[in-house]
């Protein structure tokens, strides 16, 4: 029995224009992202390293500082000062935890 490939997950906020609203979102899901992706690891699969640069200029591309991907982030509960805020995109969110999301990402490619 073979083994069924599970789609590639990782999940992001972004704001979803159409129900005005912040929801999750699988960055794998977006355009030809995973496809690209997909193509840096047959490039690449010899050599993590540069899978690994190849999807950071990737991931740039697709979600960097781009008005659709970026969220804003505020203290809770509002001040009457200036409220603390801050501008995130999709690309903020992955380098949170890079290491693991090149690693998940590789080892999905290279598992299956």
């Amino acid at each position: 029995m073979t083994k069924k490939k599970q789609p590639l997950k990782w999940y992001v906020y972004r704001e979803n224009f159409n129900s005005k609203r912040i929801e999750s979102f699988n960055v794998f899901e977006h355009g030809s992202f995973l496809e690209d992706t997909e193509e840096n690891y047959k490039k690449n699969k010899n050599n993590f390293d540069f899978f690994s640069e190849q999807l950071q200029r990737d991931t740039r591309y697709y979600f960097k500082s781009k008005c659709e991907w970026e969220i804003i982030l505020s203290g809770w509960p509002p001040s009457k000062q200036k409220p603390i805020e801050e501008k995130i995109d999709v690309f903020d969110q992955l380098k949170l935890n890079w290491d693991y999301f090149v690693q998940y990402t590789w080892n999905w490619f290279t598992v299956y």
